[in-house]
């Protein structure tokens, strides 16, 4: 493995708002040349990783997220530094002109990025062997649940992935909303690819938009973002 290739990936949102998918190979190394840009500090939380798969998918999109942001602001990729917010989500350490997020599952990551805006983004692999009714309490408000039991089996496993997605984005998004859990959001039913906040919408969501974006087989993914744009 010589490299990790983002895929752009397009979608009806603001043009600002750039999205790349991640590939992961498995059988790679962490001392492929690929993944020389990684700072010291990632290389040891890639390590503290029991699993190679985990520490594959954070060191590949790190990786990516190092390469776009670098070229993006004219830096060499070991140049690009990261720090948390009072929020723990991450941010560079030298520059307020770009925000990004990133989510990872399974083969798959997303990376998310904007010049103008706050964005967030959220990727899940569908697996058969999980059981999405042990975190539904977690996950979905009391209309989602009863509007889904009146699906069959595979629609209901989609519809909470999607619901899952689009929560998780929307959430990221803000930095805060998370504390709050998940299920303080209602996006079903789904209608479109864009994404609907229906009942009660909390303050922190009101300048907040969304749409599913189309994922690979078996995986659902959403991308969200401030209608408001920085001020600088």
């Amino acid at each position: 493995m010589s490299s990790i290739e983002p895929v752009p990936l397009p979608h009806d949102g603001p043009s600002d708002v750039l999205l790349w998918r991640i590939d992961f190979a498995f059988d790679a190394s962490l001392e492929d040349a690929a993944f020389a840009a990684l700072s010291d500090d990632e290389r040891a939380r890639a390590g503290k990783f029991h699993r190679h798969e985990d520490a594959l998918r954070f060191a590949s999109v790190r990786v990516a997220l190092r390469e776009q942001l670098a070229q993006y602001l004219g830096l060499v990729t070991q140049a690009v530094r990261f720090t948390l917010d009072a929020n723990h989500r991450p941010h560079l350490a030298d520059s307020n002109t770009l925000d990004f997020n990133v989510s990872h599952a399974g083969s798959h990551g997303l990376i998310a990025m904007s010049p103008s805006r706050r964005v967030g983004v959220d990727i899940e692999h569908r697996s058969d062997s999980f059981d999405w009714h042990s975190i539904a309490t977690l996950t979905l408000d009391a209309s989602e649940a009863a509007w889904i039991e009146n699906l069959d089996t595979e629609e209901q496993r989609a519809a909470f992935y999607d619901a899952w997605v689009a929560k998780e984005a929307l959430v990221k998004t803000t930095g805060v909303g998370i504390t709050r859990g998940l299920q303080h959001l209602t996006v079903l039913p789904r209608e479109s690819a864009e994404v609907t906040l229906r009942n009660e919408i909390p303050d922190d969501m009101r300048e907040i938009a969304a749409r599913w974006i189309a994922a690979p087989k078996a995986y659902a993914a959403c991308v969200a973002w401030s209608t408001k744009t920085f001020t600088r």
